[in-house]
């Protein structure tokens, strides 16, 4: 599987002490430049920085196609606008965003987009953890934001 994320996921699983659920369920995760710079570099000393320099199953790939990553950037930040570029050049299996716009235009852009909750499904079907209820609520601890809704409907996917 070829699996594209956003630093917001990358901080996210950093954050909760899960970012290795990626390496289970891709093996390899691509972050684009931009992304890999955003977390460790200028976010050096905050959480993920370590976790992702230290993760040999990431690649870091810059993109090729900068004039469409500026096309995005009207709308999107540098880094989201490289994710999906990214995840487009290597044909991914999925992109990893959370963003309600960077999801819309992944969408448009022909990406199949999966966020954390989505993801902690798949981990929770691939046997790589056995609840998500615990790891949605660190995740709302940690600023995720996420309705009272999505938080039932999800929980409810995973029988939960």
């Amino acid at each position: 599987m070829i699996l594209v994320a956003d630093s917001s996921a990358l901080i996210t699983l950093a954050r909760i002490g899960r970012l290795q659920l990626l390496h289970g369920i891709a093996g390899v995760v691509y972050v684009p430049s931009a992304v890999f710079d955003e977390v460790v570099l200028l976010g050096a000393g905050r959480p993920g920085s370590e976790e992702l320099a230290d993760a040999s199953w990431v690649v870091r790939q810059p993109v090729r196609d900068t004039a469409s990553v500026d096309r995005f950037r009207g709308r999107l930040g540098h880094g989201e606008s490289e994710a999906i570029v990214l995840a487009k050049e290597l044909g991914a299996d999925v992109l990893v965003v959370d963003d309600a716009r960077a999801r819309r235009v992944a969408e448009e852009a022909g990406q199949r987009v999966v966020g954390l909750p989505g993801l902690l499904i798949n981990a929770k079907e691939r046997g790589l953890i056995t609840a998500i209820k615990p790891l949605l609520d660190e995740m709302l601890a940690f600023g995720f934001f996420l309705d009272t809704e999505n938080y039932r409907s999800i929980l409810q996917r995973a029988d939960e």
